[in-house]
């Protein structure tokens, strides 16, 4: 027996599992008595997706030996829609079974689903993520991020974020015209109304905003959202799971240079 692990809210992991779902189709899952973690790059290569989970977000955890698990994201999200909103998850994988099972168990209707999941061998290209000096680390709620990567979208294909003692912009260019979000630091009672931002330079980047539209489809995840930018540096997305000392899930992108 290597691996069994119980999630009280399966919900958790099905929002994970949406959320990089657009970027990335066969992952693997890397299994260790630490938790189980993901790196993978999308198709196209320019976007990064981290995601830790640590043995702490889980009630029950046994993993005897380091596993890596190949899962089409698309299938997996499929077995999640089985899901209800309260269900508990308990994940099980058997020595070098050629599947993974998954037991959806509902506390209100006396409901079990369960689903054996095929295993697949993926190449896995493990990236080190480079150790990045930021100049800007910016937290704002994730609700509003989803919303102006939503709205500016609409009107052009990159967006450029620039950050000073000021705050926040995120402007594009289109053929239809130009709009801009200016969001400026503002304090709020509630940990995720806040937007706060810690400037050691000024910095501009121009990123893809489809990237940015997928990586704010995570919001449901966490209240707010951790945006980290440095010169010529990728930008890095976090959102904490639930709790920060459960893990996170993060992507980088690439910054477009100007040509």
């Amino acid at each position: 027996m290597v691996l069994e692990v119980l999630l009280q809210q399966a919900q958790l992991l099905k929002k994970v599992v949406d959320a990089m779902k657009d970027l990335c189709k066969d992952v693997n899952f890397d299994c260790s008595e630490k938790g189980i973690q993901v790196q993978s790059m999308d198709s196209s290569h320019v976007a990064l997706v981290a995601l830790m989970f640590r043995e702490s977000a889980f009630s029950e955890f046994k993993c005897d030996r380091p596993a890596s698990l190949g899962m089409n994201i698309d299938s997996l999200a499929k077995v999640f829609k089985m899901c209800g909103p309260n269900d508990s998850l308990k994940l099980k994988w058997q020595n070098d079974a050629d599947h993974v099972s998954f037991q959806c168990e509902s506390s209100e209707d006396d409901r079990i689903s369960d689903f054996d999941l095929k295993l697949m061998e993926i190449e896995s290209e493990h990236m080190e993520i480079p150790e990045q000096h930021y100049k800007v680390i910016a937290r704002m709620p994730s609700s509003e991020f989803q919303k102006i990567c939503r709205d500016l979208k609409e009107f052009g294909e990159t967006m450029q974020v620039s950050a000073s003692k000021e705050g926040l912009r995120f402007s594009v260019q289109g053929d239809v015209g130009t709009g801009n979000v200016m969001l400026k630091p503002r304090e709020s009672e509630k940990e995720e109304e806040k937007v706060s931002l810690t400037v050691h330079e000024p910095v501009t980047a121009t990123f893809a905003l489809r990237y940015l539209a997928n990586f704010a489809k995570a919001a449901p995840l966490c209240g707010s959202v951790e945006l980290s930018l440095g010169p010529d540096s990728p930008l890095s997305v976090k959102y904490d799971l639930d709790k920060s000392e459960n893990g996170h899930l993060q992507f980088y992108l690439a910054p477009k240079i100007d040509e």
